[in-house]
């Protein structure tokens, strides 16, 4: 089956809307991907899904299915996070995106973020900022709210591996008792970051390549 032909009418129109055709392509076969994944959890033919969205924006299943999902991908790699009953955010991206992460960071970062970028070797920024972006960029997606969550009123930590990675939220200082963030594995040149609703659960890793380099 072609991969649009899956697709929702919304869903291809905003393909058609993409000028790149190579990314077009991307975003077609990574929401294929995630069609067919949910397929697989649902028991549901992958063409007939419907989805509904989120007042930021964030997709999810029309009904009262108790499947929460989301997609990530950059360049030619997708990952999808699926759970139920607790609202779920992943993140991927490769590590030379960030022109001048320094710059960036501090427009984004919370006030120790950018002290514990700045303490760093030049050489070692690079990847701490990816690692600190994609944490940040999974929980807010978790959360549901898109960037109308302020990025620099909490922090994430940009130690490699590490499975407990939220250190506060000033919207909400519960958060690190109600959530958990985590480093994932990715590809070589890429960095990926979970984030989930509880603290007692566990991840199965779901990855797929999109497309070769061009």
């Amino acid at each position: 089956m072609d991969d649009t032909s899956m697709l929702s009418a919304e869903e291809v129109s905003r393909a058609n809307r993409i000028p790149i055709p190579m990314v077009r392509q991307r975003f077609v076969i990574a929401h294929a991907f995630l069609r067919r994944i949910l397929a697989f959890y649902t028991g549901r033919d992958a063409t007939a899904l419907d989805f509904a969205y989120g007042d930021a924006g964030k997709p999810h299943l029309a009904g009262n299915t108790g499947l929460n999902f989301n997609l990530s991908y950059s360049r030619n790699v997708a990952k999808v996070a699926v759970a139920m009953h607790r609202a779920v955010g992943i993140d991927i991206q490769a590590t030379d995106l960030a022109a001048d992460p320094e710059s960036v960071a501090r427009l984004v970062f919370s006030p120790a973020e950018i002290s514990d970028l700045l303490s760093l070797p030049a050489d070692e920024r690079q990847m701490a900022f990816t690692q600190t972006w994609v944490r940040k960029e999974a929980y807010i997606k978790a959360l549901g709210v898109g960037f109308s969550r302020l990025t620099h009123r909490f922090t994430v930590s940009h130690i490699p591996e590490d499975m407990d990675a939220l250190r506060n939220d000033e919207s909400n200082h519960l958060a690190t008792a109600g959530w958990r963030l985590i480093q994932i594995e990715a590809p070589t040149g890429y960095c990926a970051a979970l984030a989930a609703a509880g603290r007692d659960w566990h991840y199965l890793e779901m990855e797929s390549d999109l497309l070769p380099e061009p």
